[in-house]
């Protein structure tokens, strides 16, 4: 297995958010964490990046998490957050380049072949006219895919992202979901993938996790199970916080 999930029980104090939930990722495959507001989504994530306590297990390729030091510099995990503010100047291939820091020792520098690297990278999400550019004067949906750039550069077996299309319009929406679908098919990755953009995922192979139903299971994802989800999550209660 992948990624096993053991009888989880995560939150915060008093205040549980995930609850016995147990699943099992067999293969490489794209995994769309869908739920309300509060249901646990990002708690989850944390629980996996060990920043939070919790009960239960999580295990990956068969090592329980606790028990595993560092596994994003073993390039076991990727992980890019909801939000990632940068505010001061800095060239797209900079920041692409720092993909590879995990290859590197705390002094050293990145070198001709490191940012040859970062160009082949960018070649492929077709940004290569941005390689010069600074980062900060691109759009919302630019900065997306230089961040997913970094983010291939790192080729970590398990990526894990925090709804990477929010705030962008139908185009850039499309283009990251159809390339985390191409990291699971093609290059054999296992993507997580928290969103609420259901709809988004109709065209896509892999499978969802509805968080808000009180027995979370993965479902594959299909017209049928996401119109189901969204209708679920449209009319069903809010979880009790």
């Amino acid at each position: 297995m992948i990624v096993e999930v053991k009888n989880l029980v995560a939150g915060y104090g008093q205040r549980v958010l995930i609850r016995n939930l147990s699943f099992s990722i067999p293969s490489p495959a794209f995994f769309a964490i869908i739920g309300h507001n509060g249901a646990g989504k990002t708690t989850f994530f944390k629980a996996f990046q060990q920043k939070i306590a919790y009960k239960g297990q999580l295990l990956v390729q068969g090592q329980d998490l606790k028990h595993l030091a560092n596994p994003a510099e073993k390039g076991i995990l990727s992980y890019l957050p909801q939000k990632n503010i940068i505010n001061f100047p800095i060239k797209v291939h900079d920041l692409v380049v720092m993909g590879l820091f995990r290859k590197k020792r705390f002094f050293d520098d990145y070198g001709a072949a490191d940012y040859e690297q970062a160009a082949q990278v960018l070649e492929q999400l077709q940004l290569s006219h941005l390689i010069d550019h600074d980062f900060t004067t691109l759009s919302g949906g630019e900065q997306q895919l230089v961040w997913l750039a970094q983010l291939m550069l790192q080729d970590a077996d398990i990526v894990m992202l925090d709804e990477p299309t929010q705030q962008l319009d139908v185009y850039y929406k499309n283009k990251v979901f159809s390339l985390l679908q191409d990291w699971a098919i093609e290059k054999g990755k296992t993507v997580l993938c928290i969103t609420h953009d259901l709809y988004n995922l109709m065209p896509l192979q892999g499978y969802l996790l509805n968080l808000s139903k009180p027995e979370p299971v993965l479902e594959p994802i299909t017209a049928e199970t996401v119109q189901a989800n969204q209708a679920f999550l449209e009319t069903g209660r809010q979880p009790v916080l």
